[in-house]
């Protein structure tokens, strides 16, 4: 999704880049960084099917490294893949100064966190879990804010790789620290709730709530998935489409093909030159519509609220029940 183009007009985009991020949905929403050869060197897909990751293991693929977030490290020493690295997806993987909001870490934490696993900016990864995809597509965003982009998915994820018949190992992986770098983040990727107030008036923006009918209805309340704390007002923001999370998704935890995804998203009136906002309860189950639509659709300019609905319901904006 880098804009070759702009190289040629890096220092025009110095100045404008802020600008360009303020105009929002209905100009050229994502002021993309240029291309960073550290990270930059090859394309890869953004999913991996098990026998394609079992013959990468296999040959010692140079620059490999395979993480699991999950929420159990017991559960994990029990049986992961090999040479698998486990991140506790809330101790790990949020600001301890936010985590009822579940937002990023602090650039410096994710860069010590990457370091302590002994990533290299350089390295391909490869992320799984056990919950559906929801843990791998919210940790592929936050890569992508941090400015890695070698990232993918193995499709169907732990079930995938056990249902091909391939070994678990129980040996905690030793690695080596190393130097990972965050020079910058990637805020055209990320959406504040100034920012969501401010496109509500812009009717070319599609919101996508990605929690179940009922919470989205207001029928039942939304909680914070980690902390099953709820909401203090239940529904939506008003306006928003839902398009649940795991409609993504086959029964057996694979991505639905790119043909029926686009006509799942069709369907909701949610089109490729629309500006989209994905969002949830706390920015979870607001992370595979994002991978989908980015990744697998190709659209340009699509934002996660971090934040969503733990932030939203406790403001003083307007929510909707249907």
């Amino acid at each position: 999704m880098v804009m070759n183009n702009l190289k040629k007009l890096k220092g025009l985009f110095v100045a404008v880049a802020g600008a360009i991020l303020i105009v929002g949905c209905g100009a050229q929403a994502h002021a993309q960084q240029e291309e960073d050869p550290k990270t930059s060197d090859r394309q890869i897909s953004a999913i991996i099917s098990a026998a394609e990751l079992k013959e990468l293991i296999d040959s010692n693929e140079p620059g490999l490294k395979i993480l699991e977030p999950s929420k159990d490290a017991e559960v994990f020493a029990e049986g992961h893949l090999s040479a698998a690295r486990f991140l506790h997806w809330v101790d790990d993987l949020t600001d301890p100064a936010n985590k009822d909001y579940f937002s990023n870490p602090q650039p410096e934490d994710f860069a010590e966190l990457m370091s302590r696993h002994g990533i290299q900016n350089s390295d391909r990864i490869v992320i799984y879990d056990r919950l559906s995809s929801r843990l791998s597509t919210r940790l592929y965003w936050t890569l992508k804010v941090f400015g890695h982009d070698q990232i993918q998915i193995l499709d169907g994820g732990l079930e995938a790789w056990k249902a091909a018949g391939y070994e678990l190992s129980n040996e905690a992986p030793v690695a080596a620290e190393s130097s990972y770098e965050v020079s910058e983040t990637r805020a055209d990727l990320v959406a504040e709730m100034d920012y969501v107030t401010t496109q509500l008036a812009e009717g070319n923006t599609r919101l996508i709530d990605g929690r179940p009918a009922d919470q989205f209805s207001g029928e039942k309340a939304g909680t914070i998935y980690h902390t099953q704390v709820e909401h203090p007002k239940r529904g939506h923001i008003p306006g928003a489409l839902n398009v649940f999370w795991k409609d993504n998704f086959n029964p057996d935890g694979t991505f639905k093909s790119v043909e029926e995804l686009r006509e799942l998203y069709k369907n909701a009136n949610v089109l490729p030159d629309n500006c989209v906002i994905t969002y949830c309860n706390e920015g979870l189950h607001a992370a595979p519509p994002w991978f989908v639509l980015t990744q697998l659709l190709e659209y340009e300019n699509v934002k996660l609220y971090d934040n969503s609905m733990a932030e939203w319901a406790k403001s003083s904006n307007p929510v909707e029940e249907n």
